[in-house]
This record gives structure tokens, C-alpha cells and sequence, in this order.
């Protein structure tokens, strides 16, 4: 019998980040031999069911289960109205308390997100970290010798051209987008006319909004706005972007940035929630409510090669921080 089964329900949607996940946790056992049963439903076999995401598993048996709690952004504005945030809140809220009572282990991605739930959740039992890692596809350019190829025939098919800004996220309120329209604006003309600003992420609410901010700072023109992106060009997009701007307010891990570090492109984040933590030293960690500071060290790497290859490199060193050897380590460390 295997000693952990693990939900894979999620891989039905191959581009959620729940998918995303599960795909680091198969790899992290497999990094360290660890047989796994994939569950979709019905009976479990193994002793321990682990399910990536918020929820109780439909489980046919009575395995200990083991329940990912990511973050607390569902407590957090969303752009709904009031009674409909309030109302989502607390829909989180009592599921998160039904977890606490029913699951034999929850964990976390990061230091800074065990401690936040705990302090949303008092009944929360200690949650155990399981650091998550940039996939093997996330490398830096000329890895393979012919990655600029690929990368070039990937861009051309989604119509980019090298040497843009890249921002990845939804545009909800905590991931302070406004920000990155804002600093991105304060740049000379000629630096924007030879680094574009893609914007990759569902706009939900926020389309008008975002359009709106985006003509009345003059950088229609210049903004390039993506809902989604193929899994398999994310390397590339990655790869052959000038920097990676992520100002947001508030993060459970925050994997978009550790992907961009591991493909060495310099990194710009927020001094905010896990992301001091999960960066480290390889990023430039900047106040998330001051767009001027942004605009300075957007303007710094793009004019300086120098900072930009000290920053690439920093990040490439962050990131191998993370692997999965690390992932699985921690994963036989939280079983039984």
C-alpha cells in the first residue's frame, strides 16, 4: 500500500495553478522515491490522502487527510460590494474551520503564511511548510542551446517581440496592479517605445478600470493586455522578458517570480507578505505603495547591462534554492 495518495482531481483543468501544484508535489516525490496513489475519487488505499487546495476531499474511507491551505486572499477585497465580499469571506472562513477540525494535517507554502493563518484561525494547529519550487521547464536562456530558437518561434506565435516588462496576475486588488501601470507610465518615451508592458491575467472586474487608468497615463498604445497565456510558453514569455514586475500586496507563496528568478530574468517585487521570504536576496524588494521607487529601478536595470546581469544572477541563485529533492524532503517529513 502506498503511505500517501494525492488529489489530482485539479489536473482535469491543466492550467489552474491548483494543477500547477499538484504536478511540484508529483515531482518532489518522485525526487525522493516516494510511491504516490492518484486519487480522483471513490476509495482511498493509501494511509494519507493529501489534497492540494482548501477543501474536504469526497472520500469514500477515512484516510488522514491532509489539506493545503495557500493564503488568506479570500479575506481580502476582492472588488465585490460589501455584503458580497463579506458574505465570500465568510464562506472561507467557515470552510477553513471545518478543515481545522476534520484534517490530521494542513500545510502551507510559506513561513510567512503559516503565521498569517494562524492569526486568521486561531484553532489552526501549527500548519507545516512545504516549500514549493520552480518546475525543471523554468531555466535560463541558452540552457539548451537552441532555447533561443524555441523561444523566438514561441514569441512570434503570440505576436511578442524580446525586451518587454512582464507582469503575470490577476487583476484583483491585492495584486496592486495599479502600481505597475502607474511606474511603468513615469518612464521616459524612449524607454517605453523599446520595452512595451505586458499585462498577463484575467482583468474579472477590472477591464474599464484598467483600460480606463491605462489611456488617462498616456501608455494605451504601449500596454499589452493578455487574459491568458499556453502553459508551455510561459518559459519563453519568461525568458525573453527585460524584468519582472510583481508588486503584489499579498501572497501565499508566490511562485510567478521564483519562475521568472529561475529563468534569470532580474525580478521586482513587493517588500510585502512571503515574498521577502521566498525572493531573498535576488530580487529588488520595493515599497509596494511608492510607483516612483519602481520607476527608478525599472529604469536603472533596463539602462545599466551591469545591474541587469547582477540581478539575473542573483535570482538564478535564489532560486536553486528551491528544488524538488527540497519538496519531497519536507513532504516525508510531514507524513506519519
Amino acid at each position: 500500500m502506498s503511505r500517501l495518495a494525492l488529489d489530482v482531481r485539479s489536473l482535469a483543468q491543466p492550467f489552474s495553478s491548483f494543477a500547477r501544484v499538484v504536478r511540484l508535489i508529483q515531482a518532489g516525490a518522485e525526487a525522493v522515491d516516494l510511491e504516490l496513489e492518484l486519487w480522483d475519487g471513490g476509495s482511498c488505499s493509501s494511509e494519507v490522502l493529501w489534497t492540494p487546495h482548501a477543501e474536504l476531499p469526497p472520500v469514500s474511507n477515512q484516510p488522514k487527510l491532509i489539506i493545503t491551505v495557500h493564503d488568506i486572499n479570500p479575506l481580502l477585497g476582492d472588488g465585490r460590494g460589501l455584503l458580497a465580499r463579506l458574505r465570500h469571506a465568510g464562506r472561507y472562513r467557515r470552510k477553513v474551520r471545518k478543515i481545522s477540525q476534520q484534517a490530521w494535517c494542513i500545510n502551507t507554502g510559506s513561513r510567512d503564511a503559516a503565521m498569517r493563518l494562524q492569526q486568521a484561525f486561531p484553532a489552526l494547529s501549527n500548519p507545516v511548510v512545504t516549500p514549493w519550487f520552480a518546475a525543471e521547464c523554468y531555466q535560463p536562456r541558452g540552457t539548451t542551446g537552441v532555447v533561443d530558437v524555441e523561444d523566438c518561434q514561441q514569441l512570434q506565435e503570440l505576436d511578442l517581440e524580446p525586451g518587454y516588462l512582464l507582469y503575470l496576475g490577476a487583476l484583483r486588488p491585492h495584486k496592486n496592479w495599479h502600481l505597475a501601470l502607474e511606474s511603468y507610465a513615469a518612464l521616459t518615451p524612449s524607454l517605453r517605445s523599446r520595452h512595451p508592458l505586458v499585462m498577463v491575467g484575467r482583468r474579472h472586474r477590472a477591464a474599464v478600470e484598467a483600460d480606463r487608468l491605462a489611456s488617462t497615463l498616456g501608455i494605451a498604445h504601449e500596454v499589452e493586455w493578455r487574459e491568458s497565456l499556453p502553459e508551455e510558453a510561459l518559459p519563453a514569455v519568461y525568458r525573453q522578458a527585460a524584468l519582472f514586475l510583481f508588486p503584489s500586496l499579498a501572497e501565499g507563496f508566490g511562485l510567478p517570480p521564483l519562475e521568472a528568478q529561475a529563468c534569470g530574468v532580474p525580478v521586482l517585487a513587493a517588500r510585502a507578505t512571503s515574498l521577502p521570504e521566498v525572493l531573498g536576496d535576488g530580487a529588488l524588494m520595493l515599497n509596494p505603495h511608492d510607483p516612483s521607487v519602481w520607476t527608478s529601478a525599472m529604469a536603472h536595470i533596463l539602462t545599466a547591462p551591469e545591474a541587469a546581469q547582477e540581478w539575473s544572477q542573483k535570482g538564478l541563485a535564489n532560486a536553486s534554492r528551491y528544488s524538488a529533492k527540497r519538496l519531497g524532503e519536507a513532504i516525508l517529513d510531514m507524513l506519519p
